[in-house]
């Protein structure tokens, strides 16, 4: 079972979806929130598909997802595991994304940076779930724990 930290990060936080191809060429998309079924281990990124091809390549060829997660207070997680499939969001996750998103622009235009710029690419919406099912968490939070593995 997913830790509850790890859980609280997953979803109050913010991340990136890696992937990586054949060729062991990276690809990533932001991540716009995520929801998460703890009894499975399993976690749906919510992304922009737009934005996400050669991600959603190399999700199709190989399944191999590695996702950081992370707060503005530096707690930080890399979660390790197998892609499953991707899906639509539901309702729930829309509204969830919705509150992330607009966290993460006022906190990131009160650092100056001009909120315009940054709503276009937090601005909208992410249309496509991708879930993973979760096989390794390691901590990513600087200190002298960050990349130990997790027992879960």
């Amino acid at each position: 079972m997913i830790p509850d930290r790890v859980l609280k990060v997953m979803l109050n936080g913010y991340g990136h979806f890696g992937s990586t191809s054949s060729n062991l060429v990276p690809a990533h998309i932001d991540t716009l929130g995520a929801s998460c079924n703890p009894e499975t281990d399993e976690a749906t990124f919510f992304i922009r598909k737009s934005l996400a091809e050669k991600t959603l390549i190399n999700l199709n060829d190989n399944g191999m997802a590695a996702v950081y997660l992370g707060l503005p207070s530096h707690e930080a997680y890399q979660i390790k595991g197998q892609f499953i499939g991707s899906r639509n969001l539901t309702a729930e996750e829309f509204e969830a994304s919705s509150k992330i998103r607009n966290y993460f622009i006022d906190m990131i235009s009160a650092m100056g940076l001009p909120r315009e710029n940054i709503e276009k690419l937090y601005g909208v919406a992410p249309d496509i779930g991708l879930t993973v099912k979760i096989k390794n968490i390691y901590i990513q939070t600087p200190g002298p724990e960050a990349g130990t593995k997790l027992e879960f």
